[in-house]
């Protein structure tokens, strides 16, 4: 195992203390092993605009369509007034 030393604001490594605690971790480093590991795992989203970004894209909007994730408008007035809804 590589050994990797952080300095860190007084607050952060308090946080993390509690959170150790709370997590039920045995140490500082086993809880920010967790973290990495759970970062790492997430899928990292390709550059903006790239092509596997399109490709990713697509197939999130495929997923959203043949999950019923989706609305039909009658004309784009209906459509801009449901976007204003949101503020």
């Amino acid at each position: 195992m590589t050994t990797i030393t952080i300095s860190l604001p007084k607050a952060i490594a308090k946080k993390i203390d509690e959170k150790t605690k709370e997590g039920g971790f045995a140490t500082r480093s086993e809880f920010v092993r967790n973290l990495i590991r759970q970062y790492l795992s997430k899928e990292v989203e390709p550059p903006y605009g790239s092509d596997e970004w399109w490709q990713l894209a697509e197939k999130k909007a495929d997923e959203d369509i043949a999950a019923g994730r989706y609305t039909v408008y009658k004309n784009v007035n209906e459509a801009i007034k449901d976007l204003h809804k949101g503020n």
